[in-house]
């Protein structure tokens, strides 16, 4: 009689029913399949067999340890939802059944895919996922913590030296290049949604004065004073920036020019009061320029702000004007 070509798969503790069959070509020697598994065990790797019915044919012992497998336990989905429940194995932030029918989707659907997890241990695991003949999955699990931990600290790296880069040292502002960058983002941003965008240009009154009477560290103090002041009285999405000595710039996404003038009067009545100034030693006005965008470059929308802004100075300061 010919022999089959196809051969029973290791049992591995009963996990898989004694019908589950894999190719000659993957299983060509018990033995040595034997000492593979063995091998593969004791080195501590995470890797698992999964049946075409997505039934668990194989887990190595840091498999089981790494999604806490119970002895009951038969197929993909049963793992998961009890990991779910206990809170161990990978984070899972959707409701369990969404999940299982997202994983379903994307499980065996290429012949080998990487991805990784993040396990409720604060642990990362790359996964190696290979489709074998006849729909088994094969996956491989590596720990990645030290290097996500790096990569981690890489990342907050570079954003310290892109905010140091973006910020001016004196008031912790944008600094003009930065500011520069977002006006120009927005107004794209604006083009494409079809949104209200508002910019306000803002001298600080008589500002060589203070430094004149006062000298320089009260005209540093002022200028922290009245950032201070800004973060506190502009909304939140504002983009608040020093553009140059005592110039600053307001970038109002979403504003109508009604809107972005009431915020430039909100901020200079609110640092003409003697009680705003408690402390600081000095009284100081603002003036300031609005203008809205209209569909051109950011060239246009910053230069009538500007216009505005020189109004507001020639006709006697501590003044908003808008722009034509």
């Amino acid at each position: 009689m010919r022999r089959s070509q196809e051969q029973t798969l290791p049992d591995a503790g009963g996990m898989a029913p004694p019908d589950k069959i894999l190719p000659l070509a993957l299983i060509r020697d018990r033995a040595t399949t034997d000492l593979i598994l063995s091998g593969l065990d004791a080195s501590g790797v995470a890797f698992a067999l999964f049946s075409p019915e997505d039934e668990l044919s194989y887990g190595s012992t840091a498999f089981k340890a790494l999604f806490d497998v119970q002895p009951g336990a038969r197929t993909f989905a049963d793992i998961m939802r009890h990991c779910h429940v206990k809170s161990v194995g990978p984070k899972v932030a959707a409701p369990i059944e969404d999940f299982l029918e997202m994983a379903r989707a994307k499980r065996r659907s290429s012949p080998q895919r990487d991805f990784e997890i993040d396990m409720n241990d604060d642990r990362w695991f790359l996964v190696n996922e290979t489709l074998l003949p006849g729909g088994w999955l094969w996956h491989v699990f590596t720990d990645i913590t030290v290097l996500k931990y790096n990569e981690q600290l890489l990342q907050r790296a570079r954003d310290a030296a892109q905010l140091a880069a973006d910020t001016d040292p004196l008031t912790g502002l944008l600094n003009r290049r930065a500011a520069m960058e977002r006006l120009e983002a927005e107004i794209q941003a604006a083009f494409r949604d079809c949104t209200q965008l508002s910019l306000a240009l803002i001298d600080l009154d008589h500002f060589k004065s203070i430094n004149d009477r006062y000298g320089h560290a009260k005209g540093d103090d002022v200028l922290r004073h009245f950032a201070a002041a800004g973060r506190q009285q502009l909304r939140g999405g504002d983009i608040f920036a020093r553009i140059g000595g005592e110039e600053l710039l307001v970038l109002m996404p979403g504003a109508g020019i009604r809107e972005a003038t009431n915020a430039a009067e909100r901020l200079r009545e609110h640092i003409a009061r003697a009680e705003t100034r408690a402390g600081l030693g000095c009284a100081y006005t603002m003036s300031a320029g609005v203008a809205e965008y209209c569909g051109n470059a950011a060239e246009d929308l910053f230069q009538r702000a500007d216009r505005a802004l020189y109004r507001a100075k020639h006709l006697g300061r501590d003044r908003t004007e808008q722009a034509d």
